[in-house]
């Protein structure tokens, strides 16, 4: 198994320990890191549990409050001191295409890129149209979509599984001072910046349906406000 020191793994995490055990078994029996970090920001015993049982050397977090999103993730990357994140959440199933050191390569070979995403585009929030639209490119013998031409604001930057470079968050300020995920990529976007996603992405949702923060029917909610948005 290939091991990375010079690159973090923090998770988001909470609610949901079945499959944020999955999650770690299917990432961590493909790539190691020199430190994993995660932050629990619903505190429940049960999650903290899960990821105390399959990362015994995992530095967690559980504070006695809540802080929010973006202040969560602000509070665990202040301990990280390694150049890159490998940034994660709780619900991700990763397979064999997993390849950190290429995806690294890639980031380091696209300086206006802002990260390079796991996620398969076949799984994301993409209508048929848009996932013909996708623009396969290729460097340092990876091949990548970028999506960006496809919106002004989006596909800037994504919480979504995958690897950036911790400087970026500090040229940033953080991001508690920013209110959504939209918000930290329509900033990006503004400076030319962009995600790319890795050509076949080497991970794919299963939170579908144990989402925390996002009533029932939130799948049909959730595309219904996305067109709304994009057009």
């Amino acid at each position: 198994m290939k091991r990375r020191d010079d690159v973090t793994l923090c998770l988001t995490m909470g609610k949901r320990p079945e499959e944020l055990t999955k999650t770690l078994k299917s990432l961590l029996a493909r790539q190691s890191f020199g430190r994993v970090i995660a932050i629990n920001d619903f505190r429940d015993e049960a999650t903290n549990k899960a990821f105390l049982d399959v990362c015994p050397d995992g530095e967690l977090i559980c504070l006695d409050r809540q802080l929010g999103h973006h202040a969560a993730v602000d509070y665990m990357y202040r301990k990280v001191t390694t150049p890159y994140v490998f940034h994660c959440e709780d619900d991700w199933l990763f397979n064999d295409q997993l390849d950190l050191d290429k995806a690294i390569d890639l980031l380091n070979a696209l300086p206006e890129a802002t990260q390079v995403c796991f996620r398969d585009l076949q799984d994301c929030y993409l209508s048929d149209e848009e996932k013909l639209l996708a623009k396969k490119c290729s460097a340092q013998g990876v091949d990548y979509y970028r999506i960006d031409h496809l919106h002004p604001q989006w596909y800037g930057f994504t919480f979504n599984p995958n690897v950036f470079r911790l400087d970026l968050w500090r040229q940033l300020g953080g991001f508690s001072a920013f209110k959504k995920e939209r918000h930290i990529s329509r900033k990006l976007r503004s400076s030319g910046r962009y995600t790319v996603y890795l050509a076949p992405g080497p991970c794919a949702h299963i939170g579908d349906g144990v989402s925390v923060s996002i009533e029932p029917k939130w799948q049909d909610k959730l595309k219904a406000k996305l067109l709304a948005w994009r057009s």
